[in-house]
């Protein structure tokens, strides 16, 4: 995915094609608001508060190559998804285990995800740091990285509540259902960012 030019990502985002989808929105979400925060504690790192900015520049940097791995891993989930689909499921007994396979292997798709929402809680941390650092123009990039962030963390929990569904409640989904209920909080706290920076750019 990572030499793809830009028409050929959103061309195959519009195939008839399981890979990539929404979670490589997600986590390419995750990598430009990364990028975006870089780029702004880049220009902040030669000021006072420069050692806030090389810190976060040194994050982003995690999080930017976190997020494109987990949607390489993401396609390769999605694959044995695809596979379990194309199971036999002309008797009883092969439409059972056709069944079982895809819920099987739509547990195992939840993990991209679900690790995408852990990259998320870093990023709306950078954003909130970078917020207080921040000044002018540079401000609305680091809006820009949280709103992108917030965006990503919606998806990906979407993203898991669907694919656990046919395994909901057994330990691996309530274990994957627990790394979801931060999001709620982390979207106030991605919000309280914009807001607040709209709010010091005078805007409503």
């Amino acid at each position: 995915m990572q030499s793809w030019s830009i028409d050929e990502y959103l061309d195959r985002l519009a195939a008839h094609h399981p890979t990539p989808a929404s979670s490589h929105v997600a986590a390419l979400n995750l990598a430009q608001g990364a990028a975006l925060l870089t780029m702004v504690a880049r220009v902040r790192a030669d000021r006072a508060e420069g050692d806030v900015a090389r810190s976060v520049i040194a994050r982003a940097g995690h999080v930017r190559e976190a997020a494109l791995r987990l949607a390489e891993a993401d396609a390769a989930v999605v694959d044995e998804v695809a596979a379990a689909f194309a199971l036999a499921r002309s008797t009883e007994a092969e439409r059972a285990r056709r069944a079982a396979a895809i819920a099987d292997a739509l547990l195992v798709a939840a993990g991209p995800p679900a690790e995408l929402v852990t990259v998320g809680a870093e990023l709306v941390e950078l954003c909130e740091r970078m917020a207080e650092v921040a000044s002018g123009a540079l401000l609305g990039d680091v809006a820009a990285a949280a709103d992108v962030a917030a965006a990503a963390l919606s998806i990906s929990r979407t993203n898991v509540e669907a694919d656990i569904g046919p395994r909901r409640g057994t330990p691996e989904a309530e274990r994957l259902v627990a790394v979801i209920a931060s999001v709620e909080d982390l979207l106030v706290r991605a919000v309280t960012v914009r807001d607040g920076i709209r709010a010091r750019l005078g805007g409503s």
